[in-house]
């Protein structure tokens, strides 16, 4: 779960970073028909809804997998303890 968190994560950085540098480069150059504005929005907006569920599903995956690793932990060492004292109590 926390790979795929992470892809998603670098996947969802990666459209970030373009959109970055879309905006960057849009703002050196001037348009002069109106049309040509939306088109370019429209692809803005359109890079920036994928990248919003990527960046959502990426962090509740990366956070779901860790929660997970730590609770399997914690439940073994408790299972761990109890086998001990089991043992323990036999002698």
């Amino acid at each position: 779960m926390q790979r795929w968190g992470v892809a998603l994560l670098l996947g969802a950085c990666a459209l970030w970073i373009w959109l970055a540098f879309l905006l960057a480069d849009r703002s050196d150059a001037y348009c002069y028909r109106a049309c040509e504005r939306i088109t370019d929005l429209s692809e803005l907006l359109t890079i920036l809804i994928v990248s919003v569920p990527l960046s959502v599903l990426g962090a509740a995956l990366l956070i779901g997998g860790s929660v997970r690793r730590q609770t399997s932990a914690h439940i073994h060492q408790v299972i761990e303890m109890q086998q001990s004292e089991d043992r323990a109590r036999e002698k």
